[in-house]
């Protein structure tokens, strides 16, 4: 039995609350990936991993640095879990050019980054949960995505919740 927690990082461990404590404390980024992790939402990410033993595919913009880099960041930064992999991008010039900013036709690109992850590599996956701070999934997803706030990220809430779904209990909520 396989669980996946998809893991956004901007609103959701990169916060609002985090970079205003880091500019008015003058703390510069030291370790070459920018501002420090919000310790709370690290904490409660720490929380639902104990707790699930679920792994992580990071879905952020962040993966287009890389698995390798996502790896290295997650292990210099001592955070908890393991990072198993990243979402495909499948995000082209050519959607974005063809999207209709008047209306706000965004298709929902992580939805099925995370969907093809699933099809081509989540055959062990038993329960997956999205954890983001945007609702940039597909329908079939609602019951599987908890939505951060991003200005403090993964709340204790939060990571009951992604708890619950990652142990199959969603009809609990």
């Amino acid at each position: 039995m396989k669980k996946i927690l998809f893991l956004d990082i901007d609103g959701v461990l990169n916060t609002e609350r985090q970079h205003d404590r880091c500019v008015n404390e003058e703390i510069s980024p030291v370790d070459g990936f920018g501002y420090a992790f919000d310790p709370e939402a690290v904490t409660n990410l720490k929380r639902i991993l104990e707790e699930t033993g679920a792994d992580i595919v990071i879905s952020s913009s962040w993966k287009l640095w890389g698995l390798d880099a996502m790896q290295r960041m997650w292990i210099r930064r001592g955070l908890p879990g393991k990072v198993i992999d990243i979402t495909p991008n499948t995000e082209s010039d050519e959607m974005l050019l063809s999207i209709d900013l008047n209306y706000m036709d965004i298709p929902a690109v992580k939805g099925s980054e995370i969907k093809e992850w699933l099809n081509n590599k989540g055959s062990e996956v038993t329960h997956y949960a999205i954890l983001d701070d945007v609702p940039d999934i597909l329908p079939e997803q609602e019951s599987h995505f908890v939505q951060t706030d991003p200005r403090v990220g993964i709340t204790e809430e939060d990571a009951k919740r992604i708890i619950y779904i990652l142990k199959g209990l969603e009809d609990l909520l």
